[in-house]
């Protein structure tokens, strides 16, 4: 039994590590061979669907799901058990849309082929149809885990009934979810859309899951309107995972985990303080120079204050700073993660906006070191004021022995930018170079990392990964009922009343995300508003490398503002400290971080001249 409910991480785990192998031999083969490999991308495309479908029943089975709570936890202890339970059912009417839809998708797209590897593309859709029933058990096992534990009203009997009597009843009318649909027995017209957003921003601000409430809106919607036509667009829930671009965001999460779990971190940190600690202000400027260096590696905001975190508090503590500097300029440094390429943002960004991900990265860099310089201003001042002592300044010798030590970790973001820069290898290569390097370093320079720790980290990295492509699957889906409605023109339409320019246009865009990123986490925020307003940009001439620069600067101030500031918490479980002060600390930070925005908003060629000068327009 134990075996079984690991089985997705040993299947997944083993995929991905058949992904990473595949990979690194298109890349030598590319570079090195000069042949490239014509099927390699394919397979590791096709793979992935089914490492990422796995990925999501991890994250039902350990219910790793991103939802708003700030109305949830305001509810009475029976709201919040009627609004979990509402959840659970959701959760559950998903899952067997899923498998519905999938059983669908197979049969339609057996006739179609993949022609690198001569197989039928129904091999990729057969993942969704045939881990919805894994996914279904391990509903069953975390409803199970909730009831005991008296989250939930309705008994698991219940749940396991109602599922055999629908496959009992698919089984003799097939058609039983078109005789069902609401579509048959009214015509709502116009509204159908409207009805099913308007139930989805109630469900999700209650407390429903993001990803899940994205599903269940949009198939309410094809129910409310064209059933028939809800079979074509599922297939946008596996499609959207078949993207060479999203094989990146895994192998760049694992790159993070790899140099977190082979102590690689540390030796950044030491590095960094080497240099900067005997400043006033030192070792505050140590912990925004680590997170600078740091995201030329994981690209992630959180993994940085998870990561580099711990180190960089007990570091400030045992200089005598408070904990308030501590946890704000923490928090506040993880940000630029997100903005220094590679960043995973970005990634996701490119993949929602069809937009190259190189030019994203390029066009990241300056900003990022602007909001650098920019917080190391504010640290000076801080610490200026409060006077807090000079640390003992290192000597020749001892920075030396910091960048031996660090050396070839150090090297890390250089190859990864470099190869991008330098046209060598695409974005999601550089993912994989620099996952194999991270490997190359914990196992033989700092000999930290074991087969064993390996495989546990792509199972982890596979986990953390599964969140993200729940949320990719569901927004595409909802994008069909967007696109559809055509929702984006409307909102365009709504713009444009009231500016008559693309900055003012811009003014309102920032001010609408700042506002949604107090309530809404910046992964949900991504994947909920962007795809409505980037078309909005587009019709108003906003170049679109911009605007995936600004949103994602933009964004990365909601995680450091309550009542959703994901930084807050990671910063303050790490540091042993209430989320109250580091919410205190990180205030006069997000001045500097604001005043960036400002200044590229309006000129927004200080983002756009580093793509086009290196890549060309």
């Amino acid at each position: 039994m134990k075996k079984f409910d690991k089985l997705e991480e040993y299947i997944g785990g083993s995929l991905f590590v058949v992904i990473f192998a595949i990979l690194v031999l298109q890349v030598f083969f590319r570079q090195v061979i000069r042949t490239p490999l014509v099927w390699s991308e394919e397979l590791a495309r096709l793979i992935f669907v089914y490492v990422a479908m796995l990925g999501i029943s991890i994250g039902i089975r350990k219910q790793q799901h991103i939802f708003i709570d700030f109305l949830f936890t305001r509810f009475s202890p029976v709201v919040q058990k009627v609004i979990f339970t509402i959840s659970q059912i959701i959760i559950f009417a998903c899952i067997i849309c899923m498998g519905w839809f999938g059983k669908y998708l197979v049969a339609k797209k057996w006739i179609f082929e993949i022609v690198t590897l001569n197989v039928s593309s129904g091999w990729m859709y057969l993942a969704m149809y045939a881990i919805s029933f894994l996914m279904m058990i391990r509903f069953f096992q975390a409803y199970a885990d909730n009831y005991k534990e008296g989250k939930v009203f309705i008994p698991t009997k219940v749940f396991i009934g109602l599922f055999v009597l629908i496959l009992v009843g698919l089984a003799v009318n097939p058609g039983m979810f078109r005789a069902l649909s609401p579509a048959n027995y009214f015509d709502l017209g116009d509204n159908a859309g409207v009805i099913a957003i308007i139930a989805w921003l109630v469900i999700m601000f209650v407390g429903v899951p993001v990803g899940w409430s994205l599903m269940i809106a949009t198939i309410l919607y094809f129910s409310m309107s064209r059933w028939n036509v809800a079979m074509f667009a599922s297939a946008k829930l596996v499609d959207s995972l078949n993207s060479f671009s999203l094989i990146s965001v895994p192998f760049f999460i694992l790159t993070g985990i790899l140099m977190n779990g082979a102590g690689i971190t540390e030796k950044i940190f030491n590095f960094a303080k080497a240099l900067l600690g005997h400043y006033t202000g030192g070792m505050a400027h140590v912990n925004v120079a680590a997170s600078l260096i740091f995201s030329g590696m994981s690209g992630s905001a959180i993994a940085d204050a998870g990561g580099l975190g711990q180190l960089e508090i007990k570091a400030m503590r045992d200089e005598g700073y408070d904990d308030d500097l501590c946890g704000g300029i923490t928090a506040a440094s993880c940000i630029i993660g997100p903005l220094v390429p590679p960043s995973i943002s970005m990634i996701i960004y490119g993949v929602i906006a069809n937009q190259s991900i190189a030019k994203l990265f390029l066009a990241g860099f300056v900003p990022g070191v602007l909001t650098t310089i920019a917080l190391m201003i504010m640290c000076y001042a801080i610490c200026k004021k409060r006077g807090y002592k000079k640390a003992k300044k290192a000597t020749f010798k001892e920075q030396v022995q910091a960048f031996k030590d660090s050396f070839w970790a150090l090297l890390t973001p250089v190859i990864i930018i470099g190869g991008i820069f330098t046209g060598k290898f695409t974005p999601t290569e550089a993912a994989i170079i620099a996952a194999a390097y991270s490997v190359f370093l914990g196992a033989f320079i700092y000999k930290e990392l074991t087969l064993k720790s390996f495989f546990a980290h792509c199972v982890e990295a596979m986990s953390v990964s599964g969140v993200t492509c729940l949320m990719i699957i569901s927004v595409t889906f909802f994008g069909d009922m967007i696109a559809r409605e055509q929702t984006a023109m409307k909102i365009a339409e709504i713009f444009m009343q009231y500016a008559h320019s693309p900055l003012t246009v811009l003014v309102m865009i920032n001010l609408l995300l700042l506002f949604l990123g107090m309530f809404i986490d910046a992964l949900a925020l991504q994947f909920l508003v962007l795809p409505m307003l980037i078309p909005v940009a587009a019709e108003v001439g906003i170049d679109l490398i911009f605007f995936g620069v600004m949103t994602t600067l933009n964004m990365m101030i909601g995680i450091l503002t309550p009542p959703m500031g994901m930084a807050l918490f990671v910063v303050a479980q790490v540091g042993k400290m209430s989320v109250s002060t580091v919410t205190k600390g990180v205030l006069p930070f997000l001045v500097p971080i604001f005043l960036t925005l400002v200044f590229i908003t309006v000129f927004p060629e200080v983002v756009t001249f580093l793509p086009y000068l290196i890549l060309g327009k």
